[in-house]
């Protein structure tokens, strides 16, 4: 015969993540995002695609992404709740995303590529640093 004694109180530890989120915020994916332009590889892996020739004309040079410094500069990050935190581009993105890409039409409106994100090698590494956060506050107990 087997005997089961329910245990009514289970004390979880109290978790709060955010201000993890936000070190993986600045500290692995914003980085990798700007390591991403600099390198001009796009976040799935590979060359960023070529400017268009009208792109080229008007920017006086063929480098994707790179002009002024601008976009590179304006990624942010903020907390939004308790419990998340986004990434974001700062208030020049509609000046930095109209630059990117004037008179780049697509059928839905303006061209769209996959240049910004959190990339595999990214990824990892904010699931390892949250694994070994969560271990350590289990230990704790």
């Amino acid at each position: 015969m087997i005997t089961a004694a329910i245990k009514s109180r289970i004390n979880f530890p109290k978790i709060s993540l955010v201000s993890d989120l936000e070190k993986i915020a600045k500290n692995i994916v914003i980085p990798d995002i700007i390591k991403g332009i600099d390198k001009k590889v796009a976040i799935m892996g590979g060359p960023l695609p070529k400017n268009a020739p009208a792109t080229v004309k008007r920017k006086g040079h063929a480098r994707p992404l790179i002009d002024t410094g601008t976009l590179r500069k304006s990624f942010k990050y903020k907390r939004t709740s308790s419990y998340s935190v986004i990434i974001s581009i700062s208030s020049d993105r509609k000046k930095i995303g109209a630059y990117l890409q004037s008179g780049i039409k697509a059928r839905s409106g303006l061209k769209k590529y996959l240049f910004f994100g959190i990339s595999k090698d990214a990824s990892r590494k904010a699931m390892l640093y949250m694994q070994k956060r969560i271990g350590e506050i289990i230990k704790r107990g």
